[in-house]
């Protein structure tokens, strides 16, 4: 009988350890959850920054109902320079447009050269006249909005929202990750950075800079630029939603508060996250291609029609919007010089042939 007593009174006691110890765990757990949770809100609160920008929907984007949405991610050439520069206004160094359709589960990006010639909207110029620029420049004469605006009315896709990181974000994000891997394309060396053509490896922070900033010895110029810059953007994402990068949070979370500005709430974040994440498994991605063009004997990327008006519809299609036509681009004053132009060579070619009109210049 005493016996039976002392082994109940054991398990008793055993079981009594077992559930306090569920609760010690399920409290630590919690605990660090709620830490956590309060952290990253923290932070959200920190980098949020509202933008006033063109709206180009004809409703508003409601993240819980799974839309596709469209974002911008401008890299800005700041961080990393002596403190002269940094009282210089930014400029935007790396342009992409992305958009993630939940319903096809794909990520497309499109980068936009930095020297694209383009209307700066918004900006103060004489008389309202219409002031054109480099894109590069729209963040350096309006910060964030001006960007977005122009981008805009460059393409006509509705930005739904954006993200910039100045460069020294760049290299901290990559370093509070522990590194990314990366396949050049290419082999070239770049600020003492070497990089190997086809052999896949891993990079720091300053590696991840230099191995997407390099463009004057690659073959496709900025166009090879744009591309690195998407493989750096995506092994970044692959790696910050890995379970791998949980344990780094912190860091990575002084890293966004230092270098990170965004008009993305923190619960949009939380919604976006369930919403959205197997969207970012398969990407696409474009490019918006042009030709030089000098104005006043400045260097500018002239970009046709023609070729923006496909992009737009690339990125309509993924955001499940209407397609438009070329009446419903915004036409830039080079624009219709260069439509006179083809005109007049038409026009001209019509009126002569080669055949019907030589000369005899033997006699002179």
């Amino acid at each position: 009988m005493e016996l039976n007593r002392s082994i109940r009174q054991k398990k008793k006691r055993r079981n009594r350890q077992i559930v306090y110890g569920l609760l010690g765990v399920f409290l630590i757990v919690y605990t660090l959850f709620w830490k956590a949770y309060n952290d990253v809100n923290r932070t959200s609160n920190n980098i949020f920054n509202s933008l006033e920008t063109n709206n180009k929907r004809d409703s508003q984007v409601v993240i819980e109902a799974t839309q596709p949405i469209s974002f911008a991610f401008l890299g800005i050439d700041k961080g990393i320079y002596g403190p002269e520069m940094e009282a210089q206004p930014g400029r935007s160094d790396a342009i992409l447009i992305g958009t993630v359709n939940p319903n096809t589960r794909t990520t497309t990006l499109v980068s936009i050269p930095r020297d694209t010639y383009s209307l700066m909207v918004d900006y103060d110029y004489y008389d309202d006249w219409p002031y054109y620029d480099k894109l590069t420049h729209a963040y350096a004469f309006g910060d964030a909005e001006m960007a977005v605006n122009s981008i805009q009315e460059l393409i006509n896709v509705p930005i739904d929202y954006y993200v910039e990181v100045n460069m020294q974000g760049l290299i901290d994000i990559v370093d509070a990750i522990d590194g990314i891997e990366v396949v050049s394309p290419l082999t070239f060396e770049y600020e003492g950075n070497h990089f190997t053509k086809n052999k896949k490896v891993k990079i720091n922070g300053k590696e991840a800079l230099a191995f997407a900033r390099m463009r004057k010895t690659d073959p496709e110029g900025d166009f090879g630029r744009q591309k690195r810059e998407k493989m750096v953007i995506k092994a970044i994402l692959d790696k910050v939603l890995s379970f791998g990068s949980i344990s780094n949070y912190q860091s990575i979370l002084e890293t966004l508060e230092d270098n990170v500005k965004t008009n993305l709430k923190f619960e949009d974040i939380v919604s976006m996250y369930s919403a959205y994440g197997k969207s970012l498994e398969q990407f696409n991605t474009e490019n918006l291609i042009g030709e030089e063009l000098w104005v006043d004997d400045i260097y500018y990327l002239y970009t046709y029609p023609e070729d923006r008006l496909k992009i737009s519809n690339t990125l309509r299609n993924e955001l499940e919007l209407d397609e438009i036509t070329m009446d419903d681009m915004t036409l830039f004053d080079v624009d219709y010089v260069e439509q006179e132009q083809s005109y007049y060579e038409e026009v001209t070619d019509d009126w002569y042939y080669e055949e019907d009109y030589t000369e005899d210049y033997s006699e002179y």
